[in-house]
């Protein structure tokens, strides 16, 4: 088994904990638009102090994803490109584009690491294609790409994006679901995609949670 992270010289373990600590920079009466894909529940709970500290192998892939990006999005002039949609009566949903291409016509590009080419065997993730939707919308480009990257290899999808203005409102509304039970330390409803709580850090407290009902 590739698990041997705790034989890893202490240098390297320090580095990829620094370095995947402060996964978000929350700020006041503003939501991340990958708060808004997942679990609402989860992205409550990261939010709290009931937040729980990550293995080091937990971090891994997180850390990846890091690295990959630091190496490629700054050989392009915009990248790292900060959006804000400010909702009527309701949070903002804020975000960050990894980088955008501009030749004749303006490519905006969303990077993400996979664990391996199976991951993505019926295509590009709903989630993904969502926040890249959010990401043109916010931008008015129309031409976006997902590109995932295994140790396997690259694929690279062209995202139709005529359904963006739906897929905001729908982030629109979730927003406010998420930011009204902050605001009144309410627990969000659990999520129905059974798969996330499997890979959730929060799953046993959610269960407390839950048997508390």
């Amino acid at each position: 088994m590739l698990n041997n992270f705790s034989e890893l010289p202490q240098a390297i373990q320090d580095h990829i904990i620094k370095t995947t600590s402060g996964e978000y920079e929350y700020r006041d009466k503003s939501v991340h638009v990958t708060e808004l894909l997942y679990c609402l529940r989860k992205s409550y709970y990261r939010r709290t102090e009931l937040s729980e500290e990550k293995e080091i192998e937990q971090r891994w892939f997180f850390y990846r994803g890091i690295i990959f990006d630091q190496l490629w999005t700054n050989l392009f002039p915009r990248n790292q490109v900060r959006v804000t949609h400010r909702i009527s009566g309701g949070p903002t949903i804020v975000g960050k584009i990894d980088f955008i291409e501009m030749d004749d016509e303006p490519t905006l590009y969303e990077l993400k690491t996979i664990s391996n080419k199976y991951a993505i065997k019926n295509g590009p993730k709903e989630e993904h294609v969502k926040q890249i939707k959010f990401y043109m919308w916010c931008e008015n480009i129309e031409k976006v790409k997902l590109i995932y990257v295994s140790f396997a290899g690259i694929a690279i999808f062209e995202i139709d994006v005529s359904d963006a203005e739906s897929i905001v409102q729908e982030l629109e509304e979730t927003a406010k679901l998420l930011y009204d039970c902050l605001v009144n330390e309410k627990l969000p409803p659990k999520t129905d995609r059974n798969w996330e709580c499997k890979y959730c850090d929060f799953s046993e407290l959610c269960s407390r949670e839950e048997s508390d009902v």
